[in-house]
């Protein structure tokens, strides 16, 4: 065992390894390969060398761009982070009310997540992970203060009158929780349908309870 993972231990960087290409394409490149191999075959295969294999690189390559895997991982977590920054903030801008706004995220956030059930998969895997203790533990909250504030940004964005600010952060952690519930449904069943159902009635609830409170 110890054999293993002195193989996996990155080593310091050495310099730019031969036919590197442009670095950003290919950070952008390993980070997408990771998500691959993570969502298709969990963590535990996520090693360094399977990773670039994935991205079509040397195992170099790696280890010229990220300090070691940990910090590999945890570019893969603000990747994503920012993907789903890009969704809510677009979903919601111009919206002419919260509950438009609601619906709206809502619907695009279902389709971000239809279109690429790996990544939902390896991000699930990837917060787990971090839950384990030190810096991991740290990024992990990071992750989900970030995705409640994002989303309270926006919601407060899409109706100004709204100033009751810890109001807000609850429903967008309510939001969150919700989509997290029904997103884990979807990758345990594959029943894309029903649990759009579930999304819209639970929408539908939020809505109801938002338009009350601000009527």
């Amino acid at each position: 065992m110890q054999q293993k993972e002195s193989r996996e231990r990155i080593e310091p960087r050495r310099g730019r390894p031969s036919g590197g290409g442009d670095a950003e394409a290919r950070r952008e490149a390993l980070l997408a390969a990771a998500v691959r191999v993570i969502g298709r075959r969990g963590i535990a295969a996520a090693s360094t060398r399977a990773i670039a294999a994935e991205a079509g690189v040397h195992a170099a390559m790696v280890h010229y761009l990220f300090p070691d895997k940990q910090a590999l991982l945890a570019a893969v977590l603000e990747a994503v982070h920012g993907r789903t920054r890009a969704t809510i903030e677009q979903a919601c801008r111009g919206a002419p009310s919260l509950g438009v706004a609601l619906e709206r995220l809502a619907e695009a956030y279902w389709t971000h997540v239809c279109a690429d059930p790996e990544l939902q998969r390896a991000q699930y895997e990837l917060t787990l992970a971090a839950l384990h203790g030190g810096a991991g533990a740290d990024l992990a909250r990071r992750q989900y203060e970030g995705y409640i504030a994002m989303l309270a940004c926006a919601l407060r964005a899409a109706d100004a009158q709204v100033h009751d600010e810890a109001s807000l952060d609850v429903l967008a952690g309510a939001m969150v929780a919700m989509m997290d519930g029904l997103i884990l449904q979807f990758l345990a069943t594959g029943d894309a349908h029903a649990v759009k159902a579930r999304l819209d009635a639970a929408v539908a609830m939020l809505r109801a309870q938002t338009d009350g409170a601000t009527s």
